[in-house]
């Protein structure tokens, strides 16, 4: 057998498996010919194969030194150096072996996924469909390009370009997989588990597939299928840890908190500088209430890495929520580099305001989140006009009204987009939003005092012409507004704090209340539904639209003896309005609530009624009726009350 039969028997043991035969019949080769260019490069691509890509490259580099006229070499050499993360030179690699060869597609092919691995995603597109002009049934090509064309926010594209690699090889696992990444990002969750389906029914032991399923199923809310992908892509793949975390994720969906710490606790053992893991923690711990060790997460997520934006965040909440103002509203100031932020930031043109003296200076203030922290954080308004008479506010158009006649001395602007033109002017100094007003002047409970008990007006002729028709219908009983759930954007979060009507049964059946609808929203059909079910009535005001005219729903407000309320802007509404309002908390409640008081300093008029456990409101419910029936007592009902 000559050497060339030799090194082609040692080629066919390496594709047949075989790699120590063919190590051993390359060595054989070298010991008669010292030079073999061939063999040493064989040995490079055996040493790479096995994952040691230092040795690969010494040996390649070995056989280019004894012929350099090889492009094959140089793509093998590009390649080890590319597992090696040295990148520069990988690339000047891949350029060598398209110098001897121009038409060589798969150095294109290799140079494009470095390109890509170094984020330079122009470049490592134009590489990808170098190859595929060369080799358009290259499978691999057109799948990568749309790897990069997607990473690019190229959707539309690299979907045509996964379709494409799925065209050519029909049993492409990967290519479906991907398929189905960038359909989720499209929106399209349905076809996104489809391609996820195919890649497994391809390839049953893909993890990466049952872990993509998972994520999409996940955003559909489908949580007890989303968290069986994840136990099947962690069955597969044990120490996968984005698996373990976004389990967590879903199992946390459900309130399964328990099973979504140890999810996560399983994350960090594996990885144990996972800081989306460790910040994930924070979070479930502080639903649970274990808020020192939820600290200790989010902190750990910190050091780690110590921009993350979202622990920081995190971090800042439950500060807050201990009553930590000081160091919770520093921390909360990352809210706007949260990905998943609340709030919008609105990039006004004027410097942010840092607490400088505002003596003879103009301030825009502009809102971020909902209705309901726009009305609380205007009770700093009047300590910021001690400082200036020239305040300018953005808001909810629905509060414009309500606010202009609450403070006559502040001009009012409706939120909108883009921007009003009067708020772009250069010639306001300073700009700040609503929730970073917090930092300088809610840094301590005294810093509470200095705003009124009420700071907000109703239409007075309006509230009293609404009281005196409630009176009449109410032949005497007390005036008690009730709403009972929230509608915020979190939908997790507003399901805990929200009841359902039959909660509130024991506090309905009291003869000597009147009470009256002040949830917002469409709720005829479950008033009349209860009513029949229950023989209680709630009374609706045909009149008064509560959640689109909030001039009306403060004088709605205003004309009532007591409010009791669930979590949502009512409970605000009649803080600021400085009415009787009893708020009714979820066991971990909102920041803004703290913990274990049964008072709060943003408003004075109001009490705190508090679950013991999560989603348990029997004990609130409870405790509400007794302490009713004490207000009735104390509160003589005079004058048709």
């Amino acid at each position: 057998m000559n050497i060339e039969d030799k090194l082609q028997q040692a080629i066919s043991l390496y594709q047949s498996g075989q790699l120590q035969q063919a190590e051993k019949t390359c060595q054989q080769i070298l010991g008669k010919y010292p030079q073999h260019a061939g063999a040493f490069h064989l040995l490079g691509i055996i040493a790479y194969q096995i994952g040691d890509y230092r040795i690969a490259t010494g040996l390649i580099t070995q056989a280019i030194k004894i012929d350099s006229s090889q492009c094959v070499f140089f793509n093998s050499l590009g390649s080890a150096l590319q597992e090696q993360g040295r990148l520069r030179e990988s690339i000047q690699a891949f350029n060598q072996a398209l110098k001897i060869q121009p038409q060589f597609a798969g150095a294109h092919y290799n140079k494009g996924n470095t390109l890509q691995e170094q984020g330079r995603l122009e470049e490592s597109i134009e590489a990808y469909q170098k190859a595929i002009e060369i080799e358009p049934q290259f499978a691999g090509a057109h799948n990568n390009l749309g790897n990069a064309l997607k990473e690019r926010g190229k959707l539309e594209e690299s979907i045509e370009a996964y379709q494409k690699a799925i065209e050519i090889e029909p049993q492409f696992a990967g290519a479906h997989n991907n398929l189905g990444n960038a359909l989720k990002e499209r929106g399209k969750l349905e076809e996104s588990i489809e391609a996820c389906q195919r890649a497994i029914e391809i390839q049953p032991q893909f993890a990466g597939a049952h872990y993509n399923k998972g994520n999409t199923l996940q955003e559909q809310g489908k949580l007890e299928e989303s968290i069986e992908a994840y136990q099947k892509a962690i069955e597969i793949e044990p120490d996968y840890t984005d698996a373990h975390n976004n389990l967590g994720n879903a199992l946390r969906e459900q309130g399964r908190l328990e099973e979504a710490v140890e999810a996560y606790q399983q994350a960090i053992e594996i990885e144990p500088n996972y800081t989306g893991a460790h910040n994930n923690l924070g979070n479930a711990l502080r639903e649970q209430g274990r808020l020192e060790e939820a600290v200790e997460a989010c902190q750990q997520a910190i050091e780690i890495e110590p921009d993350h934006a979202d622990a920081h965040n995190n971090l800042g909440i439950i500060l807050l929520l201990k009553g930590n103002l000081l160091q919770g509203w520093k921390e909360y100031e990352w809210r706007w580099k949260c990905s998943d932020s609340l709030s919008e930031n609105r990039n006004f043109p004027q410097p942010p305001w840092d607490r400088t003296n505002l003596n003879d200076k103009s301030i825009l203030i502009w809102a971020e989140q909902g209705i309901g922290d726009e009305i609380m954080f205007a009770s700093i308004l009047s300590t910021l006009s001690q400082m200036t008479e020239r305040i300018i506010v953005e808001c909810d158009i629905r509060l414009v009204p309500l606010f202009q006649h609450s403070f006559p001395q502040i001009q009012f602007f409706s939120r909108q987009n883009p921007f009003h033109p009067h708020l772009l002017d250069k010639n306001i100094d300073y700009q700040i939003p609503m929730g970073s007003l917090g930092q300088w002047f809610r840094t301590d409970e005294d810093s509470f005092k200095q705003s009124k008990q009420s700071y907000l007006t109703a239409c007075v002729n309006r509230s009293a012409k609404i009281r005196r028709r409630y009176q009449k219908l109410a032949d005497g009983r007390m005036l008690v507004g009730i709403s009972w759930k929230s509608t915020g954007i979190n939908q997790r979060r507003a399901l805990l704090k929200s009841t359902v009507l039959e909660d509130w049964t024991s506090i309905l059946l009291h003869k000597d209340c009147y009470f009256i609808n002040l949830q917002y929203g469409d709720v005829k059909e479950e008033l009349a539904q209860f009513q029949q079910q229950m023989d209680l009535m709630i009374y609706q005001d045909e009149e008064i639209d509560s959640l689109q005219n909030l001039d009306d729903f403060a004088a709605q407000v205003s004309a009532l003896d007591l409010v009791i309320s669930i979590d949502n802007t009512t409970v605000h509404m009649a803080g600021a309005l400085g009415k009787q309002v009893w708020a009714l908390l979820p066991y971990i409640p909102d920041w803004r609530w703290m913990l274990a008081r049964e008072d709060t300093p943003w408003y004075p008029s109001m009490r705190l009624f508090r679950q013991n456990e999560t989603r348990d409101w029997s004990g609130v419910f409870s405790q509400v009726r007794s302490e009713l029936e004490q207000y009735m007592v104390d509160n003589v009902v005079e004058g048709g009350r």
